[in-house]
């Protein structure tokens, strides 16, 4: 435990230093990839430790253990007619009597089978909804995390030139001329290699939206389509009278905690019993009642992963449209100036505003300098644009 504790320690610590990707993109890239390890390892280690109970009678001659461990293995279900029928359950999705396991033309509950296992005529049987999140769940989580990672191997690939401004301006000695050379040479930046480049900035932050996107459809697919309003009906939830909330007699309720609607907490398993020897061969049917404890704490589990994604979503979307919106407001900035400065960004593509954006954020002298010496070298190409009417920005 203590080398979980540290483990855990060290995933929640987020050290404070400058990085080369926007405010919005680390949210998803460093946040969310936390908090998708963290409930990977809480989970994982319920994966390991936590056992599977069952209520096994006392003469029917199963050892308990056996039962739980092979109820694990089955997996657990529920009846999806019992969901709306919480006055006639014993636990959610349970009917009290075991033995009803279907619904008659008039819409009571009913058994398929009579005590001599003949099938009884007009009980429809009730769909199973079967639930074995808790084989994989941890998995499917620690994979998430690595889902969140890819955006960013994009933004590393695609954007190494501004990585590479950002460290060349962090090194110390800054030389205008080199800059110039490195980051506005119009023969090796073609226009259209920029205009990739700029597009390629866009993408990533579309791939930051679309992997929060993907991951609560994941989710939501994985859950039998509960997951999507999960947070919100569960601020509902805490909405209702203390005693209402946590009432265990369901025919007081009128509607199940959304915890146990996403993962019930009980279930059924049934288990085919049999054994031969010289002088006999037995042969049973099984049907039990198991408390699936491991879903408790995935309902907190998920329920922390909802806020997180929603959150994401809506950070992701703000990253798109901060994105969108600098490259209008520098478009229209510079298109309505009549300032010779700010005129000469007309002859620049919006890959070069950039740059010059994150340079005078950093250093302003050479900010000006290299203003300068940009109008200064392609005064000829400015003039002669100018010329034949050209007042566009350059992709």
């Amino acid at each position: 435990m203590a080398m979980l504790a540290a483990s855990i320690q060290e995933l929640v610590s987020i050290k404070i230093k400058p990085r080369h990707d926007g405010i919005t993109d680390q949210y998803n890239r460093i946040f969310m990839v936390k908090i998708c390890l963290i409930c990977a390892a809480i989970i994982g280690v319920n994966y390991f430790s936590d056992k599977v109970s069952c209520i096994v009678a006392n003469g029917n001659g199963m050892d308990g253990a056996f039962v739980g461990s092979a109820c694990w293995i089955q997996g657990f279900y529920i009846f999806e007619e019992m969901k709306t029928r919480l006055d006639q359950s014993g636990y959610y999705g349970i009917p009290r009597n075991m033995d009803y396991d279907g619904i008659n033309p008039l819409g009571q509950l009913c058994t398929t089978s009579d005590r001599a296992l003949d099938p009884v005529e007009q009980c429809t049987p009730m769909e199973k909804v079967f639930y074995l999140q808790y084989q994989y769940m941890p998995f499917f989580v620690a994979s998430l995390a690595l889902l969140f990672y890819v955006p960013y191997l994009a933004f590393t690939f695609t954007n190494a030139d501004l990585v590479l401004l950002k460290d060349y301006l962090k090194a110390g000695s800054v030389d205008s001329d080199d800059l110039l050379k490195k980051f506005f040479d119009q023969k090796k930046n073609r226009r259209k290699k920029m205009r990739y480049r700029v597009f390629s900035l866009l993408l990533v932050k579309l791939m930051y939206l679309l992997v929060n996107v993907v991951a609560l459809l994941a989710c939501h697919v994985l859950l039998h389509h509960k997951f999507l309003t999960y947070g919100r009906d569960y601020l509902q939830w805490t909405d209702l009278d203390h005693n209402l909330a946590h009432e265990h007699n369901l025919r007081e309720r009128h509607s199940p905690k959304p915890g146990n609607a996403l993962l019930p907490p009980m279930g059924l398993c049934e288990i085919h019993e049999a054994s031969r020897d010289v002088r006999n061969t037995h042969v049973n049917q099984h049907k039990f009642i198991c408390e699936v404890s491991p879903h408790v704490l995935y309902q907190y589990v998920l329920l922390v992963l909802w806020f997180g994604l929603v959150i994401g979503i809506v950070v992701s979307v703000i990253g798109v449209l901060m994105n969108l919106f600098g490259h209008l407001l520098n478009f229209a900035c510079f298109m309505s100036s009549s300032d010779p400065a700010r005129r000469m960004y007309r002859a620049i593509t919006l890959r070069e505003i950039d740059y010059l954006e994150y340079i005078r954020r950093n250093n302003m002298p050479i900010y000006v300098e290299l203003l300068r010496k940009i109008r200064d070298a392609r005064s000829i190409t400015f003039k002669g644009k100018e010329k034949y009417g050209y007042t566009g920005v350059e992709l």
